[in-house]
């Protein structure tokens, strides 16, 4: 593209949200394009290693570690969202704000905000700036034909399946909307005017790019005007390690990767647990701890391999199959790679994805909670049936065109000139 343009991204340390946000941020740099990335000091190195420029929050999103917990998610009340008021309310005035300031320090063509940055989409509508929402993740929102995120539905062309829509859709607004006075006090702050439903400022903004592949996802139908699906990034975490020691080349036992969250999700017992599943299992099994778990102390088998990291892209090719919490990033690695997946979801967007990976036939979902017998059996089952690994495939051609596509950098550049 001949005429170059100026980005603002706005974004946080959740985890998995990070390769995909500023996957798109260093692809844009590529393309000659200036980008400015605004996110917690914690990003910094991984800011700078896309080419971008980086400013810091001053207030809220301030960690140096990112494997701090500031979502909470064990210490949700019923009927309440931790990420929603933890990560995208409470903090909303101070992200506006500090977006605004960005704003007013250089021409910007348009806001690239991570969903959970509210305020950043309040600022650049205040601002006349054009602004973008990016969804790491399949489909949330509910919508015609589609079921609300976050329970692990999938959509029912029947009589009863539509009611069961139109029940939870409703639940799900209350639920979302009790947050909505808080956000609109900000709107009130910007002399803008205010939501309905906290869902509009999504709705309302000039494009909501989601970062998956329609393939997998269940997606609203129609989809909603400014909805376009992107594909993934596939890209793995700049902290990933690279430099590792496995088996000797002769040893052919299948090999079992165990990624769970690179968050604090409360994951330990988990580990523990699928570790002790494998031990003694005619298999190799790989556990890479990620930033919340490298700290603590496990008893490994013979036949486990405990790694604090490991690029996905580097050692996927020599896999069989993947156990997971089924975050987002790691599952559509997983699927680029035709591996078969067994799913243990711990909340967030992943009861959703583990969903969709069973519902396409490509893995199994168990509970967090399960058994070591099911936990084996699962793995089992889904080295010895050919059936998962080859809806794994067809999963696989449709993610890596999605993907080589840059679809998401090219829907940026449409936007930045119109």
């Amino acid at each position: 593209m001949e005429t170059k343009r100026s980005f603002l991204f706005v974004t946080w340390e959740g985890g998995g949200n990070v390769p995909p946000v500023l996957g798109l941020a260093d692809r844009l740099v590529k393309r000659g394009h200036h980008v400015h990335v605004l996110a917690e000091p914690c990003l910094k190195a991984a800011v700078i290693a896309t080419g971008a420029e980086f400013s810091a929050f001053k207030k809220h999103f301030t960690r140096i570690d990112g494997s701090i917990d500031i979502i909470q998610d064990s210490q949700a009340k019923p009927l309440t969202i931790p990420a929603v008021e933890n990560i995208l309310v409470r903090p909303a005035l101070d992200v506006a704000k500090e977006t605004l300031a960005a704003l007013g320090r250089t021409k910007v063509d348009v806001v690239v905000a991570d969903f959970m940055m509210i305020g950043s989409l309040i600022a650049a509508e205040a601002m006349g700036v054009k602004r973008v929402a990016l969804f790491h993740m399949p489909e949330y929102l509910p919508g015609p034909g589609r079921p609300p995120g976050g329970m692990g539905l999938l959509p029912s062309s029947s009589g009863l399946g539509a009611l069961r829509d139109k029940l939870l859709t409703k639940i799900f607004n209350r639920v979302i909307n009790q947050y909505l006075p808080e956000l609109n006090t900000v709107r009130e702050a910007f002399s803008l005017p205010l939501y309905s439903s906290l869902p509009d400022i999504y709705h309302q903004a000039d494009l909501r790019l989601i970062q998956t592949s329609k393939a997998f996802d269940a997606p609203i139908t129609p989809a909603p005007a400014n909805v376009r699906y992107v594909g993934p990034v596939l890209d793995d975490p700049v902290w990933s390690n690279s430099e590792y020691e496995l088996w000797p080349n002769n040893d052919k036992r299948p090999l079992v990767v165990v990624s769970l969250s690179s968050t604090f999700q409360n994951q330990l017992s988990v580990l523990k647990k699928i570790i002790n599943a494998v031990a003694g299992m005619p298999l190799r099994c790989l556990v890479t701890l990620g930033p919340a778990m490298s700290m603590e102390t496990f008893e490994s088998p013979e036949n486990v391999i405990l790694l604090p990291a490991i690029p996905h892209n580097s050692i996927f090719p020599e896999a069989d199959a993947v156990v997971t919490h089924a975050g987002h990033g790691t599952v559509m690695r997983a699927l680029s790679h035709g591996l078969p997946l067994v799913c243990m979801p711990m909340g967030r967007d992943q009861i959703d994805n583990a969903a969709l990976v069973a519902h396409h036939g490509a893995g199994l979902k168990l509970r967090s909670n399960a058994k070591f017998s099911q936990i084996s059996k699962a793995i089992q089952r889904v080295l010895d049936d050919p059936s998962f690994r080859k809806c794994a495939q067809t999963l696989q051609k449709e993610i890596l065109v999605d993907a080589k596509a840059d679809l998401g950098v090219n829907q940026l550049e449409r936007l930045a000139v119109m």
